[in-house]
């Protein structure tokens, strides 16, 4: 799934019209804030497809049925969406 920025400013929006009603003393509302912002962002972050292109070089060794082997070069830049 691609990022969507609305999605991740209606969590946050949601986070601070809870806060503004809050009924609990000053650090709990704080604390209970942080908590649910971050959240908000957890979400977001981990809702990103990365996808990693082919063409790692590698160097194997072994029969056909037992090979093994390393990269020998970086992997191409990965795309976020």
């Amino acid at each position: 799934m691609p990022l969507v920025k609305p999605l991740l400013e209606l969590g946050l929006y949601i986070a601070f019209k809870k806060m503004q009603y809050s009924t609990e003393d000053i650090d709990s509302a704080q604390r209970e804030l942080a908590a649910d912002l971050a959240s908000a962002i957890d979400s977001y972050v981990t809702s990103m497809n990365i996808i990693i292109p082919v063409g790692i070089a590698v160097a194997t060794a072994g029969s056909p049925a037992a090979q093994t082997g390393a990269s020998t070069a970086p992997s191409p830049p990965g795309i976020i969406t």
